[in-house]
């Protein structure tokens, strides 16, 4: 099930698509997941994938370029999940992908649910700061013994990071917690393509993490 954000001037359209209403939510929503492409043109007003299922949450580790200490260290993986690419206000229109069965990292993801970051800020030094590389301020891992930020490029592009999967050993080191999802999520997310990605499932172990999402 997938929430939409229907203007009211645009309901008939989405009524006429197959969406229905949530009384509960007081949104629109579609059932099943095979008819999201339809409803492109209001996905991609929030972002560009569509989450199914489950979020995952890998905590890795790594020494802290600063003080020299080892850091607890957070990034996001997606499973099963829609991306789509276009505008749909384009004669070209909007094209999609359905991946499925492979766990892949997707770095850090925006929005993240309330209760995720939640979660995630009572548990790890997570924190709103500003970068100085991107000029702007997000949600970032910080060091959990001097607090400096630890920066996205270097955890999710290079090779030494912890969440760089290239061997079966990397994944071991890695925990990895899965969180169902009660209803489908649209975030932006950069996601990554290996070939190694299927080391993923393959040799690590998960928990499920209880939050109601």
């Amino acid at each position: 099930m997938l929430l939409l954000n229907v203007p009211y001037i645009e309901k008939d359209e989405a009524k006429s698509l197959g969406a229905r209403w949530s009384n509960e939510d007081k949104r629109w929503y579609v059932g099943n997941k095979q008819d999201y492409p339809k409803f492109a043109k209001w996905i991609i007003g929030q972002g560009t994938i569509v989450v199914c299922d489950a979020i995952y949450v890998l905590e890795g580790r790594q020494t802290c370029f600063r003080c020299g200490k080892e850091t607890r260290v957070i990034g996001f993986a997606l499973e099963n999940f829609f991306e789509f690419e276009g505008d749909p206000y384009d004669e070209e229109g909007v094209e999609y992908t359905y991946w499925s069965d492979v766990i892949r990292i997707a770095g850090p993801i925006d929005p993240i649910p309330a209760p995720i970051l939640k979660y995630l800020q009572s548990n790890y030094n997570y924190k709103n700061r500003y970068s100085s590389t991107t000029g702007e301020s997000h949600i970032n891992n910080c060091c959990d013994n001097c607090d400096v930020l630890q920066g996205d490029f270097y955890l999710f592009h290079e090779v030494d990071s912890p969440f760089f999967i290239d061997s079966e050993e990397k994944v071991r080191d890695l925990k990895i917690y899965k969180i169902n999802l009660k209803h489908d999520i649209i975030i932006n997310a950069d996601v990554s393509y290996s070939s190694m990605d299927e080391m993923i499932k393959q040799f690590g172990r998960y928990r499920v993490l209880n939050i109601d999402v």
